[in-house]
């Protein structure tokens, strides 16, 4: 009875761990190299392949600069993994770019690869095969005599090469000249942008419209014939100044007939213009009394003289604002 028990709990054990032994040994690990010799400074492939069943976990080596040997390592591919075969194993592969300096037999120790089934605690191991490879130097004969050293060889220019140069020298163009732009503005107290300069309305216009708002505010009809007189001669002065350049405003009625003669403006329109100033210094310091007629034709007598008179100045003053225009285009 105790011996049957025996082979039953062996048998029972077998059965537990035959999975785990099938699946260790269906693991294989192959390391591979592109060539079994290479010249001192040149490269080879070290690949390294693993075949397991899918599901399974690896722990993949991580490679360090330089082997040993004095072998060492310029760079390392991604882990490739293929596709599941029949036999339901997935295959695992990396290709590693080595290198040496050093002459001789060099050779690649078996790498141990760690792997376990998906959900298990129980690791296994598979090492791949040892790989070896010599370094030859390069053959010197030394019954030959020494050769000079050339020294390096002078490639042609390409126009890429050239076209940093070509483009910094404009940049650079541009800010000197931007400098130098900036500078002159800078000395001449102009706007660095050109600003668009508003129209001003002429004196003559603004002369004329304050003409017709007076006749329209009806003050010598109220009684106000002094502020009438006194606001007409206010505003025709004012317009001699702002249109001829002449101090009306601080002159009396002579000084601005002497000031505007040089003018020749039209002489009937010079003598309405002297008829509402005398009439008007009469109402304002000897307190005349105009009538309605002379009221009202007063400020027609000033309506004239502007729309006359305006017309001189562009023919008198014509060349002098030419030559400021051109002055002021010259200076931009």
């Amino acid at each position: 009875m105790k011996r049957t028990f025996f082979y039953l709990l062996l048998l029972v054990i077998s059965a537990i761990s035959m999975p785990y032994s099938v699946q260790s040994q269906s693991v294989e690990a192959i390391s591979t190299l592109s060539n079994d010799s290479m010249a001192i400074g040149q490269q080879l492939i070290y690949e390294l392949n693993l075949k397991a069943p899918e599901g399974f976990e690896v722990e993949w080596p991580i490679w360090p600069d330089t082997l040993p040997g004095q072998i060492e390592v310029l760079s390392q591919s991604k882990v490739e993994k293929i596709p599941v075969d029949k036999s339901g194993n997935i295959q695992l592969k990396q290709k590693v770019v080595i290198t040496s300096f050093d002459a001789g037999r060099k050779s690649i120790s078996a790498i141990k690869l760690r792997f376990k089934p998906k959900g298990d605690t129980s690791h296994f191991t598979a090492e791949s095969n040892l790989v070896s490879f010599a370094v030859i130097t390069m053959a010197v004969d030394t019954a030959q005599a020494f050769k000079p050293i050339i020294g390096p060889v002078r490639e042609p220019i390409t126009f890429m090469e050239v076209l940093p140069w070509i483009l910094s020298a404009i940049v650079l163009g541009l800010i000197i000249f931007g400098i130098v732009w900036f500078i002159k503005r800078r000395r001449k107290s102009l706007p660095m942008i050109k600003a668009f300069a508003k129209p001003q309305t002429p004196p003559h216009v603004i002369a004329l419209e304050k003409l017709e708002e007076l006749r329209y505010q009806k003050l010598w009809q109220t009684g106000q014939v002094k502020e009438y007189y006194t606001a007409m001669t206010d505003i025709v002065r004012w317009y001699i100044e702002e249109q001829f350049k002449v101090n009306a405003v601080e002159m009396t009625t002579e000084e601005i007939l002497d000031g505007i003669r040089p003018l020749k403006i039209n002489i009937d329109a010079v003598n309405k213009l002297s008829e509402v100033l005398q009439l008007a210094d009469f109402v304002k310091f000897a307190k005349a009394n105009p009538g309605p007629l002379e009221n009202d034709l007063g400020l027609n007598h000033l309506v004239d003289f502007v729309k006359e008179s305006h017309l001189v100045l562009k023919s008198v003053h014509e060349p002098e604002l030419q030559q400021e225009e051109i002055k002021q285009e010259e200076a931009l």
